[in-house]
């Protein structure tokens, strides 16, 4: 009798070592899956009042809430690219048209849920972002898209309710002190990376400088840990532009 089990239970074990196999793409889901060979990822959040009062605006059906928006998450230059010379310059304008394998450019498909919160967080533009995002950043990485602008949504909620949010929320309408703000980031986060976190500013209708964005460098292996210390990386490229003081704009 003994004898007579050993099959049914090498049967089971394989059937559970199956069932923990196919638990693994969907838990890896956001990885990349081609030219994963990069450095970082930037996370770009678009602070409305601000970004939407600067160059062409935004459209009129560009809701009021929440403050602090989606723009994208963007992968920087693989290294394959680095070593053909291509400048970063040229990555950042062309972004994954420079893959030949990339595929044809498309919106990508999304379900309702999804495309209703991306239509509450991220800029409506009058070119619209979400196709221009998945097609620039996203589509040359093998990412699926419901997973990668997932991620990108939690990012921006983490960020929004993190103590840095709140400290932005309570200063809107005035005018900030850009050392204040960099200073309050590593403080609440623990960031010891330099220029982790990239100030974007702008002119409004007005002529006001005003803040647009945050762009911060963190690691690929590191985003679970967002906002905390182990996600960010010292960033490569000087961006910040923002003066010694900046109107955070309210609506």
């Amino acid at each position: 009798m003994r004898f007579l089990l050993w099959p049914l239970m090498l049967m089971l074990a394989a059937c559970a070592s199956q069932g923990a196999r196919q638990a693994g793409p969907g838990e890896s889901a956001f990885s990349p899956v081609t030219h994963a060979d990069f450095r970082h990822d930037t996370l770009a959040l678009s602070w409305q009042p601000g970004f939407c009062s600067t160059e062409s605006g935004c459209l009129p059906d560009q809701p009021k809430a929440p403050l602090i928006g989606l723009h994208g998450l963007w992968a920087s230059e693989p290294h394959t690219l680095e070593q053909k010379g291509v400048p970063v310059q040229e990555w950042w304008r062309k972004g994954c048209d420079l893959f030949e394998d990339a595929g044809p450019a498309a919106s990508p498909p999304l379900d309702a849920a999804m495309s209703a919160t991306l239509a509450e967080i991220v800029p409506h533009t009058r070119q619209p972002l979400v196709p221009h995002e998945w097609n620039k950043h996203a589509r040359c990485f093998g990412y699926a898209p419901g997973p990668f602008f997932a991620k990108g949504v939690d990012l921006r909620q983490k960020f929004a309710r993190s103590p840095v949010g709140a400290w932005m929320y309570a200063r809107q309408g005035t005018v900030i002190a850009h050392a204040d703000l960099l200073s309050f980031f590593d403080k609440a986060t623990g960031n010891t990376q330099a220029h982790a976190l990239q100030l974007r500013c702008g002119y409004d209708h007005q002529g006001r400088v005003v803040l647009t964005e945050l762009w911060m460098t963190l690691r690929p292996d590191g985003l679970d840990a967002f906002p905390q210390a182990a996600s960010f990386m010292t960033a490569v490229d000087a961006q910040d532009n923002c003066p010694t003081r900046f109107l955070l704009s309210r609506w």
